[in-house]
């Protein structure tokens, strides 16, 4: 008796060979593809991979601010963007994680002056700014 194969597995043997010729002869990573794909790369194919040996990864330096302002419900603005409440980075354990530099900071409450200051965070260091909103004339 003669052993059939399934019409699937027939079919999906065919479809692996012709794969190799449908990716082109310009491929040469692991089946038919190779280089930086969906988030991962081929380390058999040194022309394509990623990263890139050549380019060092960039790294940051960063430092941490608490911030001690009066009222605790103000908003906080860094460079532009809202970030959170006082209330978030006033502790210990709650500072705001930042990118060692010097940083534009607001602190906003209705019926109250905005507070406006520059920080220099310095890296690997906890930077503390205290202060209080004056009420609006």
């Amino acid at each position: 008796m003669i052993p059939t194969v399934p019409r699937v597995a027939l079919l999906m043997l065919g479809f692996a060979l012709l794969l190799p010729a449908a990716a082109g002869a310009q491929s040469t990573g692991s089946y038919g593809y190779g280089g930086y794909y969906g988030g991962y790369y081929d380390p058999y194919d040194p022309e394509r991979s990623y990263p890139d040996p050549a380019i060092p990864p960039k790294v940051y330096e960063e430092g941490k601010l608490s911030i001690k302002v009066k009222p605790r419900q103000a908003e906080v603005f860094m460079n532009g963007n809202l970030i959170g409440r006082v209330d978030d980075f006033d502790g210990r354990s709650q500072e705001l994680r930042m990118e060692a530099g010097t940083h534009r900071l607001e602190v906003r409450q209705p019926g109250y002056q905005t507070l406006t200051f520059t920080v220099r965070i310095q890296p690997k260091k906890t930077t503390t700014y205290r202060g209080s909103l004056k009420k609006a004339p």
